[in-house]
């Protein structure tokens, strides 16, 4: 669901911004300091980070590692991410660096629109005891998969208290919508719409010609099975390891209750970073020669 962002009015005369920064990237210091005087020139306050429940939206700068990281830290809190990318791909920022002072005055004057996005939720089973360690949140991606060992482990999956199947391969992914562009993506997984009420169940390096991925409705229960090991499993949320798991552990997901809040720049296009980041439009990015495809003269330098 897209929606118009709005500022509280109690915060309209001096908006509020909780700046969540990458200090690990090396252009950092250089996009603080243009955020600081932007944020100025406009009249909205910059907060720290640990100011966060007195923001009217969170500030993510960096990568899309960082936009995760944020909503890792803050989504509890229900406000807005506002991205701005200094990054490598930056899907789920909303402008550039070079683009931070109109997404700021956008966002300042209630042009920018709220894309509401869908996370999954798990947590780790012992076998068939009890639950071992905390419930895990996920924007991108829940993953079964091996470590450090080049043994195929096998994987089953049931849907819906159904049998799928048994997988030998590497692991498997749950993905988002959100996550079809992310880690599932690499794997050979499909492309969801961010609106799309589905998730995907991906296989890893499957250990047979046949395997394909699957989406799955919104509001379907997938359970994953570690069946045989074959070395340490670990179970990740967003790429950061949240446990490890034994032969016979599970994880049982389920799309969360909770959505998170991502700023957009109005008008914007949703398919523009699939071409940009993806490399598609080859045709018109490098056009074939004058003599067509067809006769295999294209230009693929």
């Amino acid at each position: 669901m897209d929606t118009k962002s709005k500022v509280p009015k109690a915060a309209r005369k001096r908006p509020a911004l909780a700046l969540v920064r990458n200090d690990t990237l090396r252009a950092t210091p250089g996009a603080v300091k243009k955020l600081v005087s932007v944020a100025k020139r406009l009249g909205i306050e910059l907060l720290e980070e640990r100011d966060a429940k007195k923001a009217d939206a969170l500030l993510a700068l960096g990568g899309d590692g960082s936009m995760l990281s944020a909503v890792r830290a803050h989504a509890q809190l229900g406000k807005p991410f506002l991205g701005v990318n200094i990054g490598t791909l930056g899907y789920l920022s909303a402008a550039p660096l070079s683009g931070a002072e109109e997404a700021l005055r956008a966002w300042r004057d209630g042009e920018t629109r709220i894309e509401e996005r869908s996370m999954l939720r798990a947590q780790v089973r012992r076998g068939g005891n009890g639950p071992a360690g905390k419930p895990a949140l996920a924007l991108n991606d829940l993953v079964a998969t091996r470590q450090g060992t080049g043994r195929v482990a096998c994987i089953a999956l049931e849907v819906d208290g159904e049998h799928v199947a048994e997988f030998p391969c590497d692991g498997l992914i749950l993905a988002t919508p959100t996550g079809s562009t992310a880690y599932s993506l690499s794997a050979g997984g499909p492309l969801l719409s961010p609106r799309a009420d589905a998730f995907v169940a991906n296989v890893i390096c499957p250990h047979t010609l046949t395997s394909r991925p699957l989406v799955l409705p919104g509001d379907s229960i997938a359970t994953v099975r570690v069946v045989r090991a074959g070395g340490p499993v670990a179970f990740c949320a967003d790429g950061i390891v949240c446990g490890r798991m034994r032969e016979g552990d599970s994880f049982t997901a389920t799309t969360a209750a909770l959505r998170v809040s991502l700023v957009s720049m109005p008008g914007a296009d949703p398919f523009e970073p699939l071409r940009v980041k993806l490399g598609w439009n080859y045709s018109s990015a490098r056009p074939v020669s004058a003599t067509g495809p067809s006769s295999g003269t294209a230009d693929r330098t």
